[in-house]
């Protein structure tokens, strides 16, 4: 009897011993990284490609022996990731399968990463014992925003748009740590410092250039040039007219847009001063030894200039003429009902170039001044009164062509009345005519109220008139502004009928 309980105790010590993790102290996982193939960089990345995926499957609790070992998988994986990846860019013009095999791999082994400190970040905050990690909070957070960013930036080698769940982990990360103050201290990745401040805007500025289309050894070269410049604008909170270009909204799965002339402060809107980084951008098209080179610097600059594009749907090419009401007082004239008494709004017949869910695109004839944000409003037959409301996102000239894309806000604006109850304090207490947006997709779950914003304040009270119904409003915080005009969130606090509030 006592060799049958020898016999199951060696057994299951030996089970034990089998099924125990390679990485359960630093010692342990220096062992493992010794044992990896030596003779292929290859297989070498590919094994710690899997030691990586079995750290991350262990979910085990974090703490100063597991984030130690991690940093020894880091240390030793990046060089190897460097000599794949110029593999990789070597490997274009020839080699498909290897290619592809090859992106794979890099893509993975960022995505690992990323997982790996963002579950070091999570623990650090909502584990009760670990008060240990706390310190190291700003390096979690670094490097979980560098390597989320580098998996967003091999999407676009595979000409895919990062997924928007990708903007809302960059955006959180950032958002944590810059509440904690954390968001400018020095860490040191790979050995070069950098803080998470940078590696947000590093990860911002390669949404705004948006390299879909371009070629490999291209969107590496954009990126080199992005990180080599020095001093890297950072985001801050306080926009500064003549200073700030461009604005990123961290409550949106998407990247950064360019400002407009009416400016809004809001909790989650963080600023960018870019005009130094286009203008180097633009220095270097007179410094480069190839017209290649100066094509690309100048493709970039111009770019980040007009904010990018950002197509998250697919377009359909549609042609055919639709007609355009420009500005708030054409756009408040074609949305009253059609009588014959009322003025006839100022049409422009454009060229529709293609359309998605989110928008449109125009062809031009003429150059036409359309600043970023100026809305539109667009109807296939004005004699129906149905109408689009649009706001224009980027212009440019291409093949003697002025083309236009637009974002669409709603697809049945609707003009209503707007007015303060007369012991309301503050705020004008004339009527006047507003745009109700009913939300455009039903997952949105909000509509916005477009208001002249002499008529805005935060949390007023505010009576709509739309018909014989008065609903009573409170309004929310500006989405957007447009040329005297703010786009606003609003709650429905209750609503009777126009006799009974009279």
């Amino acid at each position: 009897m006592n060799d049958i309980f020898d016999m199951l105790s060696t057994i299951a010590r030996r089970r034990k011993a089998g099924s125990g993790s390679p990485f359960s102290s630093v010692k342990a996982t220096e062992k493992w990284l010794k044992a990896l193939p030596a003779d292929s960089d290859y297989d070498a990345h590919h094994a710690l490609v899997e030691g990586l995926e079995r750290f991350n499957a262990e979910n085990a609790a974090a703490s100063l022996s597991r984030m130690k070992s991690l940093l020894k998988l880091e240390e030793t994986g990046l060089p190897l990731q460097l000599r794949i990846v110029e593999q990789y860019v070597r490997n274009q013009a020839s080699f498909r399968l290897a290619r592809q095999a090859l992106w794979r791999e890099t893509w993975v082994f960022w995505s690992l990463l990323a997982e790996a400190w963002l579950s070091m970040l999570k623990q650090a905050y909502r584990n009760p014992s670990s008060a240990e990690l706390k310190p190291h909070v700003a390096e979690f957070a670094t490097r979980a925003l560098r390597y989320a960013g580098l998996v967003m930036r091999w999407d676009y080698h595979q000409a895919r748009n990062p997924a928007a769940s990708a903007w809302r982990r960059v955006h959180k990360i950032y958002r944590l740590v810059e509440r904690d103050g954390f968001a400018t201290q020095e860490v040191r990745v790979n050995a070069r410092p950098t803080h998470c401040a940078r590696e947000y805007a590093l990860v911002v500025l390669m949404g705004l250039v948006h390299p879909l289309g371009y070629r490999t050894q291209e969107i590496e070269s954009i990126a080199q040039l992005i990180e080599g410049y020095e001093p890297l604008p950072l985001p801050e909170t306080v926009p500064a007219r003549g200073t700030h270009t461009h604005m990123v909204d961290l409550s949106l799965s998407e990247g950064a847009c360019i400002l407009e002339d009416d400016w809004v402060q809001g909790r989650r809107l963080r600023y960018f001063a870019l005009r130094p980084l286009i203008e180097h951008l633009r220095s270097l098209d007179k410094t480069s030894a190839t017209v290649e080179g100066s094509a690309l610097t100048q493709q970039v600059a111009s770019l980040i200039e007009r904010g990018g594009i950002r197509r998250s749907r697919q377009r359909t090419h549609r042609f055919g003429r639709v007609w355009v009401a420009a500005g708030m007082d054409n756009i408040m004239t074609a949305l009253a009902q059609s009588d014959a008494d009322k003025a006839r709004p100022s049409l422009e017949p454009w060229m529709l170039r293609d359309e998605s869910t989110e928008g449109m695109g125009f062809a031009l004839s003429d150059a036409t001044a359309l600043p970023h944000g100026r809305l539109v409003a667009v109807s296939w037959d004005p004699a129906e009164n149905v109408w689009q409301l649009l706001a224009i996102r980027w212009n440019r000239e291409e093949d003697g062509q002025h083309l236009v894309g637009t974002q669409r806000l709603s697809r049945h604006p609707k003009r209503v009345e707007i007015f303060f109850e007369a012991n309301a304090a503050g705020g004008a207490q004339e009527k006047t005519w507003a745009v109700f947006m009913p939300m455009t997709h039903v997952d949105q779950g909000v509509s916005n109220l477009l208001i002249p914003q002499t008529h805005y304040r935060l949390g007023a009270p505010l009576m709509l008139r739309d018909g014989d119904t008065v609903y009573r409003l409170r309004l929310g915080e500006v989405q957007e502004s447009h040329e005297g005009w703010v786009r606003v969130g609003m709650d429905v606090v209750g609503r009777e009928q126009f006799a009974a509030a009279a």
